[in-house]
Parts: structure tokens; sequence; C-alpha cells
């Protein structure tokens, strides 16, 4: 869009983030970039340099909430004149860092200006939701467990009611710290925003099969929160490229030209691994320490579902969560795991595709449609 006549980043971000819900990057107009600055979160004062700054500090997931947050709060709380500090939400956690930069001359735009906009009762109403709106964007959500004092990634609402218990109790508290000391020393994999990713694709109630992996991918860009997925344009690892030559050989179907497993996902299977974590380069470094538990309840809830359920236990690691599966209402399928070093002893040939479908029509439930974009 930055190569069309006219049009810069404020104005692309506008687009792409309103019309598609895409986070390309965090829209800084005037009111933006004036009050940034104030507010402690950036010393810029070229747009796209702010932008960086703000895309720094705020996770991905909010870049598309954040900007026009910001851009309310400047317009009705935070003015370039007289800002109304005393009824601001955020009040106590603003720097208040005033003629760091100057007000851009077209900054109380006649289009934009409050006094253009809004009778004040109105522009009253409108800065308590424009700070309320900052502060829930600034400020770590902890809507899944208000006695944390630290966030890691936000579970989704489906699962944080599933996991309400869980998520309080100290392990779950002191793997919180451990993943966000492990961040601020180390590169750490999946992304922060990426770890629940498979919570977030496939809803509790919607979960129909379950994949259970056992460590993220440890290399660069490969990552994001599925269990055996990786991102477009990556390169399959040995054991995905496997899985396909599977999927081939039982449903017919062709390799994919992407790794990408987000269609599998959102279709009710959920792509979970037994650790969440790794640090770069160094695999089951996050091993022992909570995720095992954590994972394990996500079993026992999904196991507790009324639906029968398919659980898909690849190798010697997943089938010992055999134990938390009720066979008796749900089915269980296991076989090899795909690695290289066992896929040739008992996963070539086990069509657990086929099966996972058969058992889902069975059950009443429609089948998975496995495929992905063909080369």
């Amino acid at each position: 869009m930055v190569t069309i006549p006219g049009v810069a980043r404020k104005t692309a971000n506008v687009v792409i983030n309103t019309a598609f819900g895409l986070p390309t990057g965090i829209i800084v107009d005037t009111h933006v970039a004036r009050i940034a600055p104030r507010m402690g979160l950036t010393t810029e004062a070229k747009p796209e340099r702010i932008e960086a700054d703000l895309m720094r500090l705020v996770p991905k997931d909010r870049w598309t909430f954040f900007g026009p947050a910001m851009v309310l709060h400047g317009r009705y709380t935070c003015t370039a004149r007289a800002p109304a500090c005393g009824g601001c939400l955020i009040e106590d956690q603003c720097p208040k860092i005033l003629g760091s930069v100057a007000p851009a001359e077209d900054d109380e735009d006649e289009d934009e200006a409050p006094s253009a906009i809004a009778p004040a009762a109105k522009r009253g109403l409108a800065a308590k939701k424009s700070t309320a709106a900052v502060r829930k964007a600034i400020t770590p959500d902890r809507t899944h467990s208000p006695k944390d004092d630290e966030s890691m990634d936000t579970l989704p609402a489906s699962w944080s009611s599933a996991l309400a218990d869980e998520i309080d109790k100290p392990y779950f508290r002191e793997l919180t710290r451990f993943v966000d000391e492990e961040r601020k020393q180390h590169q750490v994999f999946p992304p922060e925003g990426e770890v629940f990713t498979a919570l977030k694709l496939t809803p509790y109630e919607d979960v129909r099969v379950f994949l259970l992996g056992q460590d993220p991918y440890h290399d660069d860009g490969q990552a994001h929160g599925l269990s055996f997925s990786v991102r477009p344009g990556v390169r399959p690892p040995p054991s995905l490229v496997n899985i396909f030559k599977e999927l081939e050989t039982d449903v017919g179907l062709k390799k994919p030209s992407t790794g990408y497993l987000v269609p599998w996902a959102e279709q009710g299977v959920l792509l979970l691994n037994a650790v969440l974590t790794v640090r770069a380069h160094e695999p089951n470094s996050h091993k022992d320490k909570g995720w095992e538990t954590f994972t394990d309840a996500v079993i026992k809830r999904v196991n507790a579902k009324r639906e029968r359920v398919v659980f898909l236990l690849w190798g010697g690691y997943a089938q010992k969560k055999e134990k938390l599966i009720d066979g008796s209402r749900h089915t269980i399928l296991k076989g090899a795991h795909p690695s290289p070093l066992s896929a040739r002893n008992g996963f070539f040939g086990s069509k657990p595709f086929s099966t996972i479908n058969r058992a889902l029509t069975e059950a009443g439930s429609a089948p998975i449609d496995w495929s992905l974009p063909a080369r």
C-alpha cells in the first residue's frame, strides 16, 4: 500500500488494521506522535521511529487495538493544550514528559478537534472511555488470573474458564516468572503472543481431535505455538515431511506447499505440545519447568468433554499420557512418531488421517478436511 502515491504507513495501517484485522503495525497520527513521548513510550519525533518503538513495547496481538486507543486518548484526554490529567485513568502511570516533542501544526485539525466533534458532556464520556482503552492496551492482560503479578500470554476466553483453577496455582505463577526471566536473558520460541496459539485457534468447546507433540521447534522462525506446524515459507522439518508423506499415502493428498497447519486447528484439531516454550537452539531447555503439569491439565479437561474426542498419541512420550484419557468414552490412536528415527518402524502405513475421520464419522461428527495448499 505504501507504494501508492499519497499513502504512508499511517494510512496503510488504518486500512489493513481496521478492514482486515491484520497487525501490520501501529497507527501513528499527530495525536499519537504527540502523546507517545509525553507518556514516556518513545523519545523519537519521526512517525516511523515512534511506530517502531511502540511495536517493540506492545504485544503484536494488541497493535490493531492500541493505535485507535491512543488516537482517542490524544483527541479527548491527553490534548495538545491543557491535557485533562485530573480525569485520566492512567495518570498514575504517566511520567508527563511535556515539551519533549512539539505538537505538529495540524495537531488539532478542525475535523478532529474535540470542540468540533461533541459538546463538553459527550467529550467527558469519550475521555473516560479513551483512557480506559489505553490502560487496557498498555497494561498486561491478566483477565485469566487476577491473582497473578506477572503475565506471560493471555489465555483465550473458553480455555480461561476451563483452566481457571489451574492458572491460579503456585506452579503456574512460578512458570510464568521463569519464562519471563528467560525472555529477558535469551531468545525464546515461540515469540510472545504465540505461546497459546493452539488454544486460541481451537476453542475448548470445538476440540474434536487432540494431536500431542513434545517440544516446540527451536530453530529460527519455525515455532508459532502449534505442534508440528511451521510458519508459511519455512521449510518443513523432517517429522512434518514424513507426516505429509503419510498424508498422501493415506488419503491421496499431494505434498502441501506449506507446513502451516492452521487450517487443521481451525477445524477442531488441537495441535498442542507438552512443553510450550523453548530456548532458541536448545531443545528441551524448558522441560520440567511446569509446562507438563499445565498441559496434563489441558488433557484432563478435554477428557472431561461429553463429546467423543480422538486422541492421537505418536511416540512413547505422548503415549505415556494415555493414563489421563478415558478410552471407554474417547478414541485413542497410538503409533510410532513421524521422526526419521522411527517413521519406518510403524508410522508409515499407519493411516492416521483416515482412521481419525472414520472415528469422527462414527461419533456423528464431521470429518476433518486434511487438505492444505498444494504445490
